[in-house]
């Protein structure tokens, strides 16, 4: 309990006099009061595993594929009220979500990446219809580049090198202004200054890949063209690797007196990281990720010389993914209300993610077609009508 990340943790404020107490208790006091549950741990995100059929073929041996995804409390709010980054270089729905899998021979895969809001200065207004979301930069280029740099120079010191993935339109006016200036900060920033004059730098800290989402899956039926994508990051998932972890096995003698039978010992250390992100970070950003997360475990396996992923996997991976945008409502064992899993496009938006239909099955069905139509509607009045209860509420929880 004493180690905590306070980015991710939506109740440190109510809860710090408390763990300033538990930090002068002595070791057997601390077990005492971590034993009453009274110190609690709030974190808004997504966390799900499905026991799976993957890799192995031995009966009675099952892995496990897992998706947490951790959303910062820092500028946090709703879709029309948190946009952009604060002078700390804070964003607006930032995530960072992992996909685990582990299989029985004690291998154990790990694969980050994150989405955040354009780092920039800049509003919404929330007009009741598309057209009237009117977007506007509210600061100069001059006066954006510190935050912008204390951004990534936060994720480079985390995770290592940084791949932008912007799915940004190449066609709508204001997505295009906010595209331009992103461009620019990373042209200047202090990650890249650090590095060769040349763009195309083999080793580049901070890199940028510019996707227009839409202009690319704009047939009907057409997200399956989202994975073209891969040719443009190839390289940097190839760099960036992976974590692999392996379990000591208990009936192995070892010399190594600091390894410890059935405690994971890191192989692979991954070197980096994709931000991805849309306008809102939600719906285009969740389906990218989605395929940027399957890539990553294709080449875990190419790398073992193993069999490609199961069709169970497959569909695992899918459904997980799509939960993890969407909403999926869950019962308590002996109770007949159903409680509501928050994801992220509920927290955000306060709707499930549109798209999922396809995330979740790998095409996508009119029924689908119907459902995002309906959920754009509601999002509209929710953002309207709701969201600014919901953005005093998060004020007042996080002062």
């Amino acid at each position: 309990m004493g180690n905590y990340d306070k980015a991710y943790l939506w109740n440190s404020y109510m809860i710090q006099p408390l763990m300033d107490f538990r930090s002068r208790l002595t070791a057997q006091e601390r077990d005492a009061l971590d034993s009453t549950n009274l110190l609690t741990s709030a974190i808004r995100g997504f966390a799900s595993t499905h026991v799976i059929h993957a890799r192995t073929n031995v009966p009675g041996q099952l892995a496990r594929l897992s998706l947490i995804s951790r959303l910062s409390c820092r500028r946090a709010g709703t879709r029309f009220n948190a946009r952009g980054i604060d002078d700390d270089g804070n964003v607006a729905n930032f995530v960072e979500t992992e996909t685990v899998f582990w299989d029985p021979s004690g291998l154990c895969f790990s694969y980050v990446q994150c989405r955040g809001s354009v780092p920039l200065f800049w509003e919404q207004a929330s007009g009741l219809l598309p057209g009237q979301q009117k977007i506007s930069i509210t600061r100069s280029a001059q006066a954006t580049q510190p935050a912008f740099d204390k951004h990534f120079e936060e994720l480079e010191i985390k995770y290592g090198s940084v791949h932008i993935v912007n799915l940004l339109s190449k066609e709508k006016e204001s997505e295009v202004q906010i595209s331009e200036r992103y461009r620019n900060h990373v042209k200047y920033s202090t990650l890249n200054s650090r590095q060769s004059e040349d763009p195309e730098a083999e080793h580049r800290m901070l890199r940028s890949t510019e996707y227009d989402f839409h202009a690319e899956t704009r047939a009907p039926g057409r997200y399956e063209a989202a994975s073209g994508i891969t040719r443009y990051i190839s390289d940097s998932a190839d760099g960036f690797g992976y974590c692999l972890f392996e379990t000591a096995d208990e009936s192995e003698p070892n010399d190594n007196s600091s390894q410890i039978a059935g405690q994971p010992i890191m192989i692979l250390q991954q070197q980096g990281i994709f931000r991805v992100n849309c306008l809102d970070c939600l719906d285009r950003t969740n389906l990218v990720q989605t395929i940027i997360s399957k890539m990553a475990y294709d080449g875990f396996l190419n790398h073992h010389d193993e069999s490609p992923a199961s069709v169970d996997f497959n569909t695992r991976h899918g459904t997980l993914w799509a939960d993890n945008g969407d909403v999926r409502p869950l019962r308590r064992e002996n109770s007949s209300p159903a409680n509501v899993q928050e994801a992220l496009s509920q927290i955000y938006a306060g709707t499930g993610a549109l798209k999922s239909s396809f995330t979740r099955s790998g095409k996508m069905s009119l029924a689908g077609t119907l459902a995002d139509a309906r959920k754009s509607a509601t999002r509209m009045y929710i953002n309207k009508f709701e969201d600014k209860g919901r953005q005093n509420t998060m004020d007042m929880l996080l002062v």
